[in-house]
């Protein structure tokens, strides 16, 4: 992949994530299972099964959104059917894959997610978390808008 296509690809991600408050949801649940697989010292096989559950659920979010604004472009504000059939089709790809990662993550982390109690032992935990509600800040704030 050529450099401009990577600028013009990371500039649709950084879009979705300024306009998309859904977009933004899916990352903040990232953000927390990524945290607890870190926390809980998950196995390099967990980390890959849980990063490609979490790119599919990001790549579907942002197919869902590119889907949206072609069927609006293609009809300049009208209801019709097909379109409103495409937008759902669409919104259940997202719902469809983010099931199935829901699905892995509890697979991967269930032994994990007792423990949980036994995150607030270590104070290095705590930075962890502060981190974590940081990115989960960040994540939630509003869209800054452009002059």
């Amino acid at each position: 992949m050529r450099p401009r296509a990577f600028r013009f690809a990371w500039r649709g991600v950084l879009r979705t994530f300024r306009e998309e408050a859904n977009f933004r949801v899916h990352l903040i649940v990232a953000e927390a299972i990524l945290y607890l697989a870190f926390v809980e010292r998950a196995s390099a096989t967990s980390w890959a099964i849980l990063s490609l559950a979490v790119g599919l659920v990001v790549a579907l979010e942002l197919l869902n959104t590119a889907v949206e604004r072609a069927v609006d472009l293609g009809t300049q504000g009208k209801h019709l059917p097909l379109a409103a059939a495409a937008k759902d089709a669409s919104a259940g790809a997202v719902l469809a894959g983010s099931l199935s990662a829901a699905a892995v993550g509890f697979a991967l982390l269930w032994a994990h997610l007792g423990m949980l109690a036994q995150i607030f032992r270590v104070p290095v935990d705590y930075v962890g978390l502060a981190a974590l509600a940081v990115l989960v800040v960040l994540t939630l704030r509003p869209p800054l808008k452009k002059e």
